[in-house]
């Protein structure tokens, strides 16, 4: 070696040296891996497994079935029936292949399906196959469709078709209570009836559906899991007897017809209770909008004579006049401001009593009692009896009827008032005047629902109307007896016609005029039996063209009405003959 010190050799590793530096390299990385591997599956593993899920996951809501509604003896009035709408997943549907018994192919795709489905759903092959064409997961082929049809389409096992139940709803009463009960739209809201005012109990509440999806959005086979129950709506009990409403809204319709009638109306209602048992109505479906509104809470009228009872009511109750004051009652009168009235017959001058004057109906008699009290207390009794203010029953579009304050009542008015017209009412308000006499004077606003029933079969009660009290107890009972005077054929009631073998009746008739028009308004109001109340009757027919008085056409389907009542509720003859006050002071005390 030339100049300077010799180098040190190098060291290289040896195979077994280079080996253990892999392995602990490895193995380093290998405890990495596996602490995140424990990370991943142990301690985050439940997180992530949930998280993957929800990516996975799809949700939609469970109609909840709307509530049933009911009639007194729970016949079902509404109700909900399970249909089911019918999709397509237009991917899947490609895929579909149908395939006999011997493993062959007999036709595939959406003309397959469309071949299959269509003489089910109705429909012709080639519209359906077209709505089977396209990228939707989810296209509605028919919708509510019924279970026997949906059974036959679920034994087709088609891959791609899906289905969706729904409740629709169904009135098995159809449309004798279609007024009442109302309708629901396609959404599944109420929009009338008692549907549209008890909206909010009869919903439900809705349930949650969560199913898994595949890559391309389609529903997995069998993955759906209900994760909410649907909790169904309330059941709504009404008051309505149906029944009798049947046989009512059948004797009304006939009534109609056979008067040429332009609308009528007939309310049936417990005298002590607020429970209507039959609202029905005929006509006046042409009143803007209201079509699903029954006349009989919808449509007002001057009543005519059925209103004298207010009359004689202020009179009775201000103690002006008694049952038995007698009048010389003239056909024709004219007051002291020059307003001349005529009786609706001819006849001489002669006497009669107050219940004279109601039973013969005599306007101007009823002019010379209501001529007795002051208008101020007319008007407070009508408002006392409810006029010009809405019941209150649970139906949209009730109207309140019109009643102006006296100082608004010009020379004629303040005496048309008298005797039924210058103001309005509805039928429903009319049987409320009957009830309020036939209930010792006490008025209790008409309802047509008892309560609800949630899920859990809890009933509640409806909220019960304040009672009012319009007239004095002994009073209403002398107005009650005289209105039996107006059934009384010896007597010459306008309401004769109405008489029952073995039944006794107290009544009014009406019959008005309407004004500007021509025509008139037949109208009465009955309470049955007499001597014991049990339920109030207010009829009316609008502009009968055949009949056109109370007596002549209101009567006759009052009575009939009144044997409905009396059959259905199964009321028992009366025991005892009425005693009637004197026409005439020259009848004999006995008669």
């Amino acid at each position: 070696m030339k100049g300077g010190a010799a180098k040190a050799p190098v060291k290289k590793g040896t195979p077994r040296t280079r080996s253990r530096a892999l392995f602990a390299v490895t193995l380093v990385m290998l405890l990495g891996a596996g602490a995140q591997l424990f990370n991943i599956q142990i301690v985050r593993g439940a997180e992530l497994a949930e998280q993957g899920r929800l990516v996975r996951t799809s949700a939609s809501s469970i109609q909840a079935p709307r509530g049933k509604v009911v009639d007194s003896e729970g016949q079902i009035l509404a109700d909900s029936q399970m249909t089911y709408h019918i999709a397509v997943n237009q991917k899947n549907i490609l895929e579909y292949r149908n395939i006999d018994e011997n493993g062959s192919v007999v036709g595939e795709g959406p003309e397959e399906a469309a071949r299959l489905l269509a003489p089910i759903l109705g429909l012709d092959p080639s519209e359906l196959g077209g709505k089977m064409l396209g990228e939707s997961s989810y296209e509605y082929l028919a919708k509510n469709v019924d279970e026997e049809r949906y059974r036959e389409i679920r034994r087709l096992n088609i891959y791609g078709i899906e289905w969706e139940p729904r409740y629709t709803r169904v009135y098995p009463a159809g449309d004798t209570v279609g007024a009442i009960v109302g309708f629901t739209n396609q959404d599944g809201d109420g929009v009338a009836g008692l549907e549209q005012a008890l909206n909010e109990e009869l919903i439900g509440v809705p349930g949650e559906e969560s199913y898994e999806i595949g890559a391309t959005g389609e529903v997995i086979p069998g993955a759906k899991v209900v994760s909410v129950e649907a909790q169904a709506g309330e059941t709504v009990h009404t008051t309505i007897l149906l029944d009798l409403q049947h046989s009512v809204q059948e004797a009304l319709d006939e009534a109609v017809a056979a008067h040429r009638a332009d609308w009528g109306a007939v309310v049936v209602r417990e005298v002590a209770t607020p429970n209507v048992l039959v609202l029905a109505g005929a006509g006046g479906e042409d009143s803007e909008g209201m079509e699903h509104v029954s006349p009989a809470i919808q449509m007002v009228y001057e009543p005519g004579s059925t209103a004298k009872l207010l009359t004689f009511a202020t009179a009775l109750e201000a103690g002006t006049v008694g049952p038995e004051t007698s009048f010389t009652v003239p056909d024709h009168l004219t007051t002291s401001n020059d307003q001349e009235f005529v009786d609706v017959f001819e006849h001489e001058t002669f006497e009669r009593t107050a219940t004279g004057i109601l039973a013969q109906s005599l306007n101007t008699g009823t002019v010379m009692i209501g001529e007795t009290v002051t208008d101020a207390d007319r008007y407070d009794v009508m408002k006392r009896f409810g006029l010009g203010d809405p019941t209150g029953i649970e139906l949209a579009g009730e109207s309140q009827g019109l009643l102006s304050t006296p100082d608004t009542w010009d020379g004629r008015t303040r005496y048309t008032t008298m005797f039924g017209q210058g103001f309005a009412l509805t039928a429903l308000q009319a049987a409320s005047i009957a009830a309020t006499i036939g209930n010792g004077g006490v008025r209790v606003d008409p309802r047509i629902v008892l309560g609800t029933t949630d899920a859990s079969g809890q009933f509640t009660a409806a909220e019960t109307p304040a009672p009012v009290e319009a007239l004095r107890p002994e009073v209403a009972q002398t107005l009650l007896t005289m209105m039996e005077s107006v059934v009384d054929a010896d007597q010459h009631g306008t309401a004769a016609g109405g008489h029952i073998s073995g039944y006794r009746l107290a009544a009014k008739t009406g019959t008005a005029e309407i004004m500007g028009e021509g025509g008139t308004i037949a109208n009465v109001v009955a309470l049955l039996p007499a001597e014991a109340p049990q339920v109030a009757i207010s009829v009316v027919l609008y502009n009968p063209k055949v009949g056109h008085t109370g007596a002549e056409s209101a009567v006759p389907l009052m009575r009939q009405v009144a044997l409905d009542t009396i059959r259905v509720l199964d009321i028992p003859p009366s025991t005892e003959s009425p005693r009637l006050y004197l026409h005439s002071l020259t009848e004999s005390a006995g008669q």
